[in-house]
């Protein structure tokens, strides 16, 4: 299952990139494999971490400080890249083992499976036969290849691949959305997008 493993893959490096900031800011000198597997960011506890790493790790302007810690955001980089190189010998050990101890648990090939053949985009409830439709009637005007098939969205975009976390979208909807919004937030905008696209077919 190639997406499945790609997607064990996308779900590995956001938790890796959690990990890597929480250590360099927290000055935790936890680099060791049981203590990247105990660091589950959908832990309640790590609630307020998330959101400082996804409103002000990301906004801030390089002279800027992150709030409560005394290191410049270019420090902070530095010191990050500085980490992953130090940990990259054991990366791919660690991808692995995440593979097979937590993604597969978080999110199981059979409810990989069952997700993936769903048909209807969760945000839009355009389906896969209205955008073949649109197709055959010229009436889509991407320009790329995407679009033809559904795409696995996180209904919360900066927290890891699970089955409570994941639904199917279409083109047009997953790349609106991209990281900014979480699903209640996109849920209004993607009905007027699939109002927009059923038009077309009237």
């Amino acid at each position: 299952m190639k997406n499945y493993n790609t997607k064990s893959n996308d779900s590995f490096k956001a938790r890796l990139r959690f990990y890597l900031y929480y250590c360099v800011t927290r000055n935790e000198n936890k680099t060791s494999l049981d203590e990247f597997f105990a660091f589950d960011i959908d832990k309640p506890e790590y609630e307020k971490f998330v959101l400082e790493y996804t409103s002000q790790y990301y906004q801030l302007e390089r002279n800027e400080k992150i709030k409560g810690i005394e290191k410049s955001l270019d420090d902070i980089y530095a010191d990050i890249k500085n980490l992953e190189n130090q940990l990259k010998p054991n990366i791919s050990e660690w991808q692995l083992k995440y593979r097979k101890e937590v993604f597969e648990i978080k999110f199981k090939p059979a409810d990989f499976e069952l997700i993936n053949s769903v048909k209807e985009c969760f945000y839009c409830k355009i389906s896969l036969d209205e955008i073949k439709e649109l197709r055959i009637k010229e009436k889509l005007f991407k320009k790329n290849e995407r679009g033809y098939n559904l795409e696995l969205d996180r209904k919360l975009p900066n927290r890891e691949y699970s089955v409570g976390n994941c639904v199917m979208a279409c083109y047009w909807c997953n790349n609106a959305k991209t990281d900014e919004f979480t699903a209640e937030e996109f849920k209004p905008i993607g009905e007027l997008i699939g109002q927009t696209l059923k038009a077309r077919l009237k």
